[in-house]
C-alpha cells in the first residue's frame, strides 16, 4: 500500500515538473496534480485487474484527456497543457529504456519482450487521446451555429 502512494504521490510530482515546464500558470497546478494522481491510480487499478498494458493505458489516457478537456473549459486554458501534464506518468519510459538495452546488447527475446510492452503502452495512450479528442470535436461540430452562422468552437 505504502508502494502504491509513494508511485501515486512520484506521479503527481513529475507532472507539475512537466507542467512548469510547459509554463502552466502557478495557480493551475494543484489540477494537474490531481488529474495525473487520479489517472495513474486509474492506470494501476487497472493493470492489478486486468494485467493489460494496452487496456489500462487506454482507459486511464481517455479519462485524463477528458478531465484536461474539463478543466480547460473550467480554467480558460489550452486542454493540450492539461492533457500532457496529466499523461506523462504514464509514459513507458522504463520498458523503453529496457528495450534500447536489449537491444544494443543484442537480447533478442528480452528485446522482443520489452518493445511488445511499450508499443502496447504507446498505442493505448495514443487510441486514448484520440477517442476522446474525436469525440469531443464530433460534439463540438453539432453545436448550435451563433449569429454569424458559423458553430462556436
Amino acid at each position: 500500500m505504502i508502494s502504491v502512494i509513494i508511485q501515486v504521490v512520484s506521479a503527481s510530482l513529475g507532472a507539475v515538473g512537466f507542467a512548469l515546464l510547459f509554463n502552466l500558470r502557478k495557480d493551475k497546478v494543484p489540477y494537474v496534480m490531481a488529474g495525473s494522481a487520479a489517472g495513474y491510480c486509474i492506470y494501476l487499478l487497472l493493470m492489478h485487474y486486468t494485467a493489460s498494458t494496452l487496456l489500462s493505458n487506454m482507459i486511464a489516457a481517455m479519462f485524463c484527456t477528458a478531465l484536461a478537456e474539463f478543466y480547460a473549459r473550467w480554467r480558460k486554458a489550452p486542454s493540450t497543457l492539461f492533457m500532457m501534464s496529466h499523461i506523462m506518468p504514464l509514459v513507458p519510459g522504463g520498458s523503453l529504456y529496457y528495450t534500447m538495452r536489449s537491444m544494443v546488447w543484442q537480447d533478442q527475446e528480452s528485446f522482443a519482450y520489452y518493445g511488445a510492452e511499450t508499443a502496447l503502452a504507446a498505442t493505448g495512450i495514443a487510441v486514448g487521446i484520440l477517442a476522446v479528442t474525436s469525440i469531443r470535436y464530433i460534439i463540438m461540430s453539432y453545436r448550435k451555429p451563433d449569429s454569424t452562422g458559423s458553430h462556436a468552437r
